[in-house]
């Protein structure tokens, strides 16, 4: 068998368009440096629904992750930057966050990648600064991990896993 009827035989072209997950993957490999934290949030499965009838517990969705997610951004920032920095003055950290666990059905869960962070803050300070921010939004659960980013292949690996081939929908682009 020679090398055409190989990639013909597993249907390679080098003239195919990349896939949208390769797609994301190379940019997200280009812009790694931008992004040097790497941060795991961890999600209550159910929230607490109240009205005037009781209480009830609801499984969260993609609106309740975004509606977490923004939060969780806007803790942080106030952790980063003070309340006046964060408030008045606009200043905000950079995001690129992915929800992982819808697809494969685990527990829901939120990777960010971080940038953007200023120079009088030290990387030993910042778990300490994600977990402040993190007791102060109650759909959190206590797990999370923060982690170097670098040229481990986080952003561009570990970051896309569940990404599907023609689509990005878990990638939460309107919050970067």
């Amino acid at each position: 068998m020679n090398i055409e009827q190989i990639r013909q035989k597993i249907a390679y072209s080098p003239n195919a368009m990349p896939t949208q997950k390769e797609a994301t993957r190379n940019w997200l490999n280009s812009i790694h440096k931008d992004y040097p934290i790497a941060l795991t949030l961890t999600l209550k499965q159910f929230i607490e629904i109240k009205n005037d009838r009781g209480a009830y517990f609801k499984r969260i969705d993609m609106d309740d992750i975004r509606r977490i997610a923004t939060h969780f951004q806007h803790k942080l920032n106030k952790q980063m930057f003070g309340c006046r920095g964060a408030k008045k003055y606009g200043k905000s950290l950079k995001y690129l966050m992915v929800i992982e666990g819808e697809r494969t059905y685990k527990n829901l869960h939120i990777h960010m990648a971080i940038g953007g962070l200023p120079d009088y803050v030290k990387w030993s300070e910042i778990d300490t600064l994600v977990k402040n921010a993190k007791l102060r939004v109650a759909e959190l659960d206590e797990q999370h991990k923060v982690d170097i980013a670098g040229d481990s292949g986080w952003m561009g690996q570990y970051l896309t896993k569940e990404l599907g081939m023609k689509d990005t929908d878990n990638v939460l682009w309107d919050l970067a």
